[in-house]
């Protein structure tokens, strides 16, 4: 499995702190001995003219709270800080709401197509998305949800994974049934740009959980390693990771990884630890 990236969430705490953003996602990520990144929009820095934008851009009916964040001068310096840094961005990730209703539709759009902008900007071979609504989003939209993941992945310049991110997808039996759905109104030289990304972390525990693990796994293009903490032998104390590889094994998984660390303290050791802990899995697969 490879190459392994170094996600935005892992700088969560400084972030909300107000003393990080995602221009000093690629100095961090070389820190820690990665050369990838996936970088979540809503961590981009306020560009400027931003007490104008955001209240004009809140006009909107519908639009999402990321929408303000984006401009051509914030996303060219990312790019030029990750060259400057050997560092290449692998997924680009938006917090995509495929469940609005009509009226809030056109302010969606908007902002799916700064994230496809994006995307094709800094080269990101990866599109990460999500259904967005809320668990009790009525299940007669559905299909319109299919429809618009569907229009997404084809006019996406990236490959697209959808995270079981919580909304709609806390109830996996319904993201999974969302994804085959999509997956089936794509032509058929478009379904291998169309994946799952496979976050352990974001299923609901029960006795459910690993069948669940195993179906996100046999759909996955992406994969985050989701940590929190670590014990005295380096193993992560949240999720039995070992299983879940056994399932990535199982499954043929050959994709990209991102660490996403979860956990209170230092970012980089964080990272350093959970990069001990993949190479350790990966190598006991061979």
């Amino acid at each position: 499995m490879s190459p392994l990236a170094a996600g935005a969430w892992c700088w969560h705490d400084a972030y909300y702190a107000g003393r990080w953003s995602l221009l000093d996602q690629p100095a961090g990520a070389a820190a820690a001995g990665l050369a990838a990144i996936e970088c979540n929009d809503f961590m981009l820095p306020p560009p400027r003219l931003s007490r104008l934008r955001q209240p004009l851009l809140r006009l909107l009916p519908g639009a999402p709270p990321e929408l303000w964040r984006y401009s051509r001068a914030s996303l060219r310096r990312l790019r030029a800080e990750a060259q400057a840094h050997g560092v290449r961005v692998l997924a680009w990730a938006v917090n995509s709401d495929l469940t609005v209703p009509g009226r809030h539709w056109p302010a969606q759009q908007l902002y799916l197509r700064c994230g496809l902008a994006a995307a094709r900007l800094l080269a990101a071979p990866l599109l990460r998305v999500t259904l967005g609504g809320r668990a009790e989003t009525p299940r007669g939209r559905d299909a319109l949800i299919a429809r618009r993941l569907a229009a997404l992945v084809q006019a996406s310049p990236a490959a697209v994974t959808l995270e079981n991110h919580w909304g709609v997808s806390t109830d996996i039996a319904r993201h999974l049934e969302l994804f085959d759905a999509a997956a089936a109104a794509l032509p058929a030289r478009l379904r291998s740009r169309f994946g799952c990304c496979f976050d352990p972390g974001n299923v609901p525990e029960g006795p459910e959980r690993p069948r669940w693990w195993r179906e996100l796994a046999r759909r996955a293009n992406h994969f985050h390693l989701k940590t929190t903490a670590f014990d005295a032998a380096g193993d992560e104390t949240g999720l039995p990771h070992a299983a879940i590889f056994d399932l990535l094994a199982e499954a043929g998984y050959r994709g990209a990884v991102t660490v996403e660390y979860a956990g209170q303290g230092d970012p980089l050791d964080g990272l350093r630890q959970s990069v001990r802990l993949w190479q350790r899995l990966r190598d006991n697969k061979r």
